[in-house]
């Protein structure tokens, strides 16, 4: 499957207050060779559906994504090999007539979460008014920031979003 993703990231700055009555999964992503590129190979686990996505474009509002779907035998197989991963909840919030997935990383990232909404095409996103919840807008230097997310501690984020003059505060729901 061929899907043209068109989307914008925020941190968060608070949780919505109903947000556990929210359909959630756990996601694993595992990633391969050079996962910071925007052209990147990932092995993901989205519940009981596993993937294997190759993502290919110049901007997180200019990307192709080609999804495969792969058994879970296949995925233990190949999660095995990945260079690094890491573990997610994922969310799915209603705003209007966009489905937010706020995403509350597990691990080492524990206490890390970020919001990503996705549009049908770029004039949409840029028309996009953030609700009161949504914190600093990183969907410029979003791949610059999760490098090697896989590797890195909450403690170490902080760190690069500090870099940014962007602080960084721990969520937990």
């Amino acid at each position: 499957m061929k899907n043209l993703e068109i989307e914008r990231v925020f941190l968060v700055k608070e949780l919505p207050k109903d947000i556990e009555q929210s359909r959630h999964i756990i996601i694993k992503v595992g990633d391969f060779f050079e996962p910071n590129t925007i052209d990147a190979l990932k092995l993901k686990q989205k519940g009981d559906t596993y993937e294997l996505v190759k993502k290919e474009g110049h901007s997180t509002l200019n990307r192709t994504e080609h999804t495969i779907k792969i058994k879970k035998k296949e995925f233990d197989i190949l999660w095995k090999v990945t260079t690094q991963n890491h573990e997610k909840i994922r969310y799915y919030f209603p705003i209007g007539e966009h489905l937010c997935e706020i995403d509350c990383y597990k691990g080492r990232l524990d206490g890390y979460v970020r919001v990503e909404v996705e549009f049908s095409n770029k004039k949409k996103a840029h028309e996009f008014i953030s609700p009161q919840w949504f914190g600093t807008e990183i969907s410029d230097f979003n791949h610059d920031i999760h490098e090697d997310l896989g590797l890195v501690s909450f403690e170490e984020m902080k760190q690069r979003y500090l870099k940014r003059k962007i602080s960084l505060h721990k969520m937990s729901i």
